[in-house]
């Protein structure tokens, strides 16, 4: 299994062989990263903490996250970005009372738009893709399963059943797709 930390270095040297650099904030001091985690009301799962205390996201339009077998790469959310991006969702979901999916959605993510236990970690366009950890999944999910949302039809679906899955397919993808995700240099 892929670790945070494996994962990363491992995405930076793609971006090294593409002449190419990824530069990727230094992470947030355990306190502060840990209050504002607290502020949640609930744990999030250990393998996302463990991105964020190797970095505090990456930079604009520099994929660092794949949806496996879709070409569209997702930054790295940093801490701060995560929580004002699900406060945001979480301020708009109630226009999506009684919304309903096109295609039906795996049972093991519960029903709604969006829920308060979705912690987003890597988005696209702002927010037409986002990846989430799940940490209240429906009857049969896993605690940190990795789930999208896509705008546009909106769907929500499993991506991985847990974020160490998630991690070894994404690399896999990253690594398979890497011209697709990686922004050619500027001159």
């Amino acid at each position: 299994m892929t670790t945070p930390r494996a994962y990363l270095d491992a995405v930076a040297e793609i971006y090294t062989e593409l002449d190419a650099s990824l530069d990727l904030r230094a992470p947030l001091a355990d306190t502060n990263r840990d209050a504002m985690l607290a502020s949640l009301g609930y744990g999030v799962v250990d393998w996302l903490v463990d991105l964020w205390r190797v970095a505090d996201g990456g930079p604009v339009y520099s994929p660092v996250f794949t949806r496996p077998d879709f070409f569209t790469g997702a930054d790295f959310l940093s801490v701060s970005q995560s929580l004002a991006l699900r406060n945001r969702l979480r301020d708009i979901a109630g226009n999506f009372a009684g919304w309903q999916e096109s295609v039906p959605r795996d049972g093991r993510i519960r029903a709604g738009w969006f829920l308060d236990t979705w912690v987003p970690f890597a988005a696209f366009g702002g927010s037409t893709i986002v990846l989430f950890a799940d940490c209240d999944p429906g009857p049969g999910g896993e605690v940190g399963q990795v789930i999208s949302y896509v705008h546009d039809p909106d769907q929500i679906s499993l991506v991985a059943l847990d974020g160490e899955a998630y991690l070894d397919a994404s690399l896999t993808w990253f690594r398979d797709q890497a011209e697709e995700f990686v922004p050619e240099p500027e001159d």
